[in-house]
């Protein structure tokens, strides 16, 4: 946040850091307060904090899912709310733009929570879009696909030994630095989103594919996800995979990210 914020100011325009937990109502009110004591009404709203999970749906505890949906879920009715009534009272119209992801339509194994969260958060939106019409109000889901934010660096791991934990947190991190696209690129999308104001919009590229074929075949789409079960490709690597095997990617991963999770 502190860079962002720099990185505003550098370019000689103005920016104001706050700190808020979003899954709690009461600092969400009150941030919603003291911006509008400071800025007035905002006319953009982004709601885009998430948190993820990995792991088998048994293996999450009750306390998983309420920090996943407090997060996922709660952070968007709560920056809705608030945030939305002053917009609607305002009478100057605005745009509210949720940050949802390919998720919302997709199952991704191991994280049924997750995608569960999601699909609400697109939901939500959806519905809002809705009620807010006529009032000047627009409401847009933003669908990300793999994108390189730290998202999977803060990835709780649920269920699995140490070792496997740590692995498939370097693969994805390393994933996300080979394949994902800078969060630059979502910022943009998001800028001209604000002024046209869409329903749904995944995006990049492959977003929009996959949410094309989900849409043309969703049983296709959930074939596809069955053969992507990191369980069962973990176990198989483990099969068939020398250990000592194992141990060279787990230190060619750690050498490449430069840590040792």
């Amino acid at each position: 946040m502190v860079g962002t914020v720099e990185s505003i100011l550098a370019e000689g325009e103005r920016a104001v850091p706050y700190q808020v937990d979003v899954s709690d109502v009461e600092a969400m009110e009150d941030f919603a307060d003291d911006v509008y004591a400071a800025h007035g009404v905002p006319r953009v709203l982004v709601n885009n904090a998430g948190f993820t999970t990995a792991g088998p749906f048994l293996e999450h505890t009750i306390e998983d899912w309420d920090r996943l949906i407090g997060v996922n879920l709660w952070g968007l009715v709560y920056g809705s709310t608030f945030f939305g009534r002053q917009m609607i009272d305002g009478g100057l119209g605005g745009r509210i733009i949720n940050v949802t992801s390919v998720a919302a339509f997709t199952p991704i194994p191991l994280s049924t929570p997750y995608c569960t969260s999601k699909a609400a958060a697109q939901m939500l939106t959806e519905g809002l879009r809705l009620e807010f019409a006529g009032t000047g109000v627009g409401v847009t889901a933003i669908c990300p696909a793999f994108v390189d934010t730290g998202f999977y660096d803060a990835a709780q791991a649920v269920g699995l030994d140490e070792v496997s934990a740590r692995r498939t947190r370097n693969i994805s991190k390393y994933a996300a630095k080979l394949v994902a696209h800078s969060p630059d690129t979502i910022a943009k999308t998001i800028v001209r989103v604000a002024a046209r104001n869409p329903a749904v919009v995944p995006t990049p590229i492959e977003a929009r594919a996959l949410y094309l074929a989900t849409r043309v075949s969703p049983g296709g789409a959930r074939l596809a996800a069955r053969f992507m079960k990191v369980d069962d490709l973990s176990d198989l690597m483990n099969r068939l995979v020398p250990g000592a095997v194992l141990g060279r990617l787990d230190h060619f991963l750690e050498k490449r990210l430069g840590s040792k999770n």
